[in-house]
């Protein structure tokens, strides 16, 4: 189980500097070339994904400010300031939307348009829409979250019915936010899919705090997982 503290609040973040883009972007693939880096006159080699890959730098660095664009890059730098702290679950959580690219841009790509809300300068993460695991595997049925032992989150849901459905040995993902604190709780539980049934133990200094909690199945392989499931919030005891 891993637990992350966040000291500071979303809405005062740390501006993120505007960098130059690289435009026109090409694959190069070949054998005078092979594994290729660095930069050629006006190109820059690099390796993604296994390929190479070609980009030209731009002659002329502009910076819109239009009240779209402004808009928009005040969601990126939101969501892109929360996904830091959660890195290393989106490795894991969207590693199978990882094609031909980051898990990290995959999170992204499922989140920017969806889980914020408010009005322009005053944007915030809306929680119950926020996707945190996305993949193949189904998700659990019936998936509730209550609290009926002290620091504990409960979790319960509906099984297979197939004693021998192969899901039965998918781990359960945990993953709980505390608004109040900035905090996250999250980490892959030895709890099977087969036992519907899981508590998960939280931080002390979280008894009275309300908390959003998560949760999603991943493989025994660990190369598969089921989209996050929302279940509501739950009052810390």
């Amino acid at each position: 189980m891993k637990f992350f503290t966040n000291n500071l609040n979303i809405t005062n973040m740390h501006k993120l500097s505007n960098k130059p883009m690289m435009i026109f972007m090409a694959i190069v693939q070949n054998p005078i070339t092979g594994r290729s880096k660095k930069k050629f006159g006006n190109a820059v080699f690099s390796t993604q994904f296994g390929q190479n890959v070609m980009r030209t730098k731009a002659l002329e660095v502009k910076n819109p400010k239009t009240p779209g664009q402004v808009n928009q890059r005040s969601k990126f730098k939101l969501m892109v300031f929360m996904s830091r702290i959660l890195l290393g679950m989106i490795r894991v959580s969207f590693q199978n939307m990882a094609k031909g690219k980051s898990a990290f841009n995959a999170f992204m790509q499922a989140n920017i348009k969806t889980a914020i809300t408010g009005t322009p300068g005053n944007y915030v993460i809306s929680y119950p829409d926020l996707l945190l695991a996305k993949g193949p595997l189904f998700q659990a049925q019936n998936f509730l979250a209550g609290n009926d032992i002290a620091g504990k989150i409960k979790r319960t849901w509906t099984p297979p019915t197939d004693p021998l459905d192969a899901s039965n040995s998918d781990k359960l993902y945990t993953i709980a936010y505390n608004e109040t604190k900035g905090e996250w709780s999250y980490g892959q539980t030895s709890t099977l899919r087969s036992a519907g049934i899981d508590q998960q133990t939280v931080s002390a200094p979280w008894v009275g705090d309300t908390v959003h909690v998560y949760s999603f199945f991943v493989s025994t392989d660990g190369k598969q997982c089921s989209d996050s499931v929302y279940s509501g919030t739950v009052v810390i005891s």
